[in-house]
């Protein structure tokens, strides 16, 4: 093999396709005409046995459902929300956290996850403190309050204050 066809080859394993590595290689050995190089054939694959499928030993857990059923079929919280509607209407719309307490109680007592009870242990005094902290401190800040915390914080209460009964 020639210095210009090692040259050459050294081209092509850099990269440059053969046009180019031909290109370069004629301005340093003018009278150079490329050898393509037969490829060599690929080997064949070897052949090998399937390997055994890996089995973890893992205890079995009981399955979570994660679902969530309110176990009544009667009227109740339809009436409970008339109810609590009649409250803040009558009391102009200040009796609204114990309407709301009143609502979020009976929803709690009908409600199953996973099978088991939850109740609401808030009270409409607490949640009334809540809506006049947020709602003085968004006077405060000219809204910025209520942007980032003062929305989230009474479901966040509403959150606390559930619990498996």
């Amino acid at each position: 093999m020639t210095s210009a066809q090692q040259y050459y080859d050294g081209l092509v394993q850099q990269g440059h396709d053969a046009a180019m590595a031909l290109s370069y290689t004629q301005q340093h050995y003018p009278d150079f005409t490329a050898v393509m190089p037969v490829p060599e054939p690929m080997p064949q694959p070897m052949a090998v046995a399937p390997a055994a499928p890996v089995v973890a030993n893992v205890t079995p857990v009981a399955p979570s459902t994660g679902g969530w059923a309110i176990q009544t079929a009667s009227f109740g919280l339809f009436f409970t929300k008339i109810l609590a509607f009649l409250l803040t209407a009558i009391t102009v719309g200040f009796g609204y956290p114990w309407a709301k307490t009143m609502v979020f109680s009976k929803w709690a007592r009908n409600v199953r996850i996973d099978g088991r009870p939850i109740r609401y242990t808030g009270t409409g005094m607490g949640l009334f403190g809540i809506w006049v902290k947020v709602f003085l401190l968004t006077i405060i800040t000219i809204g910025i309050y209520y942007l980032f915390w003062g929305r989230k914080a009474v479901p966040k209460y509403v959150d606390a204050h559930l619990e498996w009964a």
